[in-house]
């Protein structure tokens, strides 16, 4: 069996927990090279209209966290601020059924598309937002500050013909939350 097999067979997305930001930051210092901070996701955790998700994965000692998302619900469009997933669990398809919940879950509320901005050099990423119906739109200069890296401004109509698309992620479609 491989390993998106095996992967997709124990994988849940639930609703991120304040207990689970030092296991995200964890991942987020591995995967970002301006991280988000433990405050930040604290912040995000408070705001109304933001939404954290954490991808479980069955482990011998419970469930570890493996990734996140966090996006807002804005008036009728998701707005995809961060998503990372632990580097021992990249192209398993975890990023993946991340993103596919949260176009679930803002499809069941009706929203019309989604946005986020993307680094220019993260081709593997720019993979995953295109196989799920995303294209580029647009370029911000200097958008990422160290680095000065322009990040790809991608967005998605939220067309009923990219729901079956969505659908395929790894699990259940519907959000646990």
């Amino acid at each position: 069996m491989n390993d998106q097999r095996r992967v997709s067979e124990t994988l849940r997305i639930t609703e991120m927990l304040s207990s689970d930001i030092p296991a995200v930051v964890l991942i987020e210092q591995e995967s970002n090279p301006e991280p988000w901070s433990h405050e930040s996701f604290l912040e995000e955790l408070i705001r109304p209209h933001s939404f954290l998700l954490v991808a479980r994965l069955a482990a011998k000692s419970g469930e570890m966290v493996v990734g996140f998302l966090c996006f807002w619900l804005v008036a009728d469009e998701i707005q995809i601020l961060n998503i990372a997933v632990h580097p021992a669990y990249r192209r398993q398809g975890v990023g993946h059924a991340l993103l596919c919940h949260c176009l679930n879950y803002g499809a069941q509320r009706r929203c019309l598309g989604a946005v986020l901005e993307v680094r220019s050099s993260n081709l593997v990423a720019q993979h995953l937002y295109t196989s799920l119906g995303f294209r580029v739109v647009g370029q911000r200069k200097d958008y990422y500050g160290c680095h000065k890296e322009p990040a790809l401004l991608m967005e998605l109509s939220m067309a009923r013909e990219h729901l079956r698309r969505w659908s395929n992620g790894m699990g259940k479609p519907s959000l646990e939350v």
